[in-house]
């Protein structure tokens, strides 16, 4: 909570933050990730902590590239990105012999 009240000025828990320094189309970020909010939200979403991670991981990459997420529409948006990262994880690859 101390990162959200120093830098973003919130009084909440927040399962991620990104700090977003892309220059040029070239993705440079930090992002601090609670893995205790985490496990909450995968609990509340009936997700797996795997499945809830990918999806932070996902929010803070969809930032760097440009997604918001203040508006109902914009957490719509946002929401189906992040599905749509999740689903690239969770494809199954041949093994090569």
């Amino acid at each position: 909570m101390e990162l959200n009240q120093t830098y973003l000025n919130h009084d909440t828990h927040t399962d991620v933050i990104t700090f977003d320094y892309t220059e040029d189309k070239k993705i440079k970020a930090e992002v601090f990730i609670s893995l205790w909010a985490v496990a909450i939200s995968a609990e509340e979403e009936s997700q797996t902590i795997e499945n809830e991670t990918l999806r932070v991981l996902s929010h803070a990459a969809l930032h760097c590239m440009g997604l918001k997420d203040k508006t109902a529409d914009e957490k719509s948006r946002m929401r189906a990105k992040e599905n749509e990262f999740i689903d690239l994880f969770h494809v199954k690859h041949n093994k090569y012999v």
